[in-house]
């Protein structure tokens, strides 16, 4: 690593022949800005982004025995918020879509500097585009995609049948298709080329392994050489990302510890270097992660965002997203908070009076139940018993702010959950011991349907945060719009321990709680089991 760049393998004294400079002019000749400001505008490359696609095109040299197949199989590119990455990932899908578009290598041709490719379209082009969310597909590469193609001032606009999730050409085969909400592994089984927006969202289990075999299936079409184009800001440290994935194989391959040779990692961030307490290195940081795109950035607005993010406790969040630094994030739960105001539900039906995001009584739910005497919250959450569960709070104890002897208030805890076990048919009430433990045992003695949820056992809450996460993702999760729950996922912090990813606080003395997000977690896991699994008596006395 250089400075403030990493790029794998570094620029060789002896170039390899590309097909970047036809491909470059192709998209400057054939194409217009998506959406923003120059919308409907021809297209200009900068010569950081000209430089990134010369070598994300490079074939093997002529006499090779792999002489004009693509170098590379998989390309990352790495950049701050506002680089347009994803403008340039949809100009790229474009060109491999399109039949008139020089994408592959086709012969050669002699010229002063020797011989150089030629290039020509791909035969039936399959191009999945995948984001996390159906929401992020409108709004990132194929909603570039989309908007670039149906913009008049676009020289392909009359070619192209124009759809909301495909993209098809109207005198020649082959599909642009938006994939969302962890497609299947089939979904890449015969692409040309494939583009994977925002990868440091790609952190649950079902995402990485959709990732992992999407890679995997490129080879199946030999003749077709494709490839797969990943775009990313900077990760959290330890949320076990497809992005985190990607920068710690391009060092690997960079100390020579694994033989990755074709892999292109193009990563630009701001040097560790700079004090950004001072407001003139905080504009160096800045224009240094912007490279090329620092002449259309609003510079000055982003560094007094970065003033205030030092004053809120923010500043991870403003070095990953306008630094491209790795910092682990203090206040989200990237792909959980994004969505999760869509899962709301405005109209319950058949709800109590006076309690709107209440089931109605008799309803079979979980409860679960998590918090502390004094310095965290104490929440309880329920979940109804079903595939996609509702969850609803019942109750949500928190210290005021600046109360520093507050307690717990037991009494009204105990009446709160005695009035919820005779109020709904409780399948299973889900506690998390610590604090609690001569209450959990009375409870225990009152109703066998209490279970002992330790959410400190990365084993337990580790696939209970999976499934929640891909669960709020593939909208299989609905909730009451609690503003508490809400606030409590947006503290969580996803960590790694023991090979599973779990959420925790930002820091163990954090006044921002989490307590009414985990048991939100286990009331919608324990839910969605008991809807798969049914209740005989034996599985409610289940050990685990």
């Amino acid at each position: 690593m250089s400075g403030s760049r990493l790029i794998v393998p570094a620029l060789e004294e002896e170039p390899w022949p590309t097909l970047g400079p036809e491909v470059c002019a192709w998209i400057e000749a054939c194409l217009v800005h998506g959406p923003g400001d120059v919308l409907g505008e021809r297209v200009t490359l900068t010569d950081e982004e000209r430089a990134f696609i010369w070598r994300a095109y490079e074939v093997y040299p002529r006499g090779h025995e792999m002489a004009g197949r693509r170098r590379f199989k998989r390309v990352v590119y790495s950049r701050r918020k506002g680089c347009r990455k994803t403008e340039l990932a949809a100009w790229l899908a474009i060109a491999e879509m399109d039949p008139t578009a020089p994408v592959r290598c086709d012969g050669w041709r002699k010229g002063p500097d020797g011989w150089a490719p030629v290039g020509r379209p791909v035969t039936d082009p399959y191009i999945p585009m995948v984001a996390v969310t159906e929401e992020q597909t409108d709004d990132l590469a194929y909603g570039a995609v989309y908007s670039i193609l149906t913009q008049d001032s676009c020289g392909l606009v009359d070619d192209y049948d124009v759809g909301l999730d495909r993209i098809l050409h109207k005198r020649a085969p082959g599909k642009i298709q938006a994939l969302a909400s962890s497609p299947s592994a089939r979904d890449g089984a015969r692409t040309s080329f494939q583009h994977f927006d925002e990868t440091h969202l790609f952190t649950s289990p079902r995402l990485r392994q959709t990732h992992q075999t999407m890679l995997r299936n490129v080879p199946k079409r030999r003749m077709a050489d494709p490839w797969s184009l990943e775009t990313t800001t900077m990760y959290g440290p330890g949320e076990g990302s497809v992005a985190e994935e990607a920068h710690e194989l391009a060092l690997a391959t960079m100390r020579g510890q694994v033989d990755v040779s074709d892999l292109y990692f193009d990563h630009r961030q701001a040097s560790e270097s700079w004090n950004i307490g001072k407001a003139d290195e905080r504009e160096a940081a800045v224009l240094e992660a912007s490279g090329d795109a620092a002449a259309w950035a609003d510079i000055a607005t982003i560094v007094s965002d970065g003033a205030k993010a030092l004053r809120d406790g923010s500043e991870n969040e403003w070095r990953r997203y306008w630094l491209n630094q790795p910092r682990r994030s203090s206040t989200k739960w990237h792909p959980v908070v994004a969505v999760w105001p869509a899962r709301r539900v405005d109209v319950l039906p058949n709800v109590i009076p006076g309690h709107p995001g209440w089931p109605a009584e008799g309803t079979e739910v979980v409860l679960a139940f998590d918090g502390s005497y004094s310095r965290d919250s104490t929440a309880l959450v329920g979940a109804t018993v079903a595939a996609e569960p509702y969850v609803f709070v019942v109750e949500v104890w928190e210290r005021p702010p600046g109360q520093t002897d507050w307690r717990t208030p037991r009494l009204e805890v105990e009446e709160v959950l005695s009035a919820a076990m005779a109020r709904w048919r409780v399948a299973e009430l889900a506690v998390d011991p610590p604090g609690w433990h001569r209450e959990i045992e009375e409870w225990e003695s009152r109703w066998d349907v209490v279970v002992r949820f330790d959410t400190n056992q990365p084993s337990r809450m580790g696939p209970a945060c999976d499934e929640f996460s891909q669960a709020v993702a593939d909208g299989d999760i609905s909730h009451d719009g609690s503003d508490v729950v809400a606030r409590h996922l947006g503290n969580c912090v996803p960590v790694s321990r023991r090979g599973y990813q779990v959420v925790t606080k930002d820091k163990p003395d954090s006044p921002h709680k989490i307590d009414a997000a985990v048991a939100a977690v286990v009331a919608a896991h324990r839910a969605r089991w008991h809807a798969l699994n049914g209740r005989p008596a034996d599985l409610l006395a289940e050990i685990w």
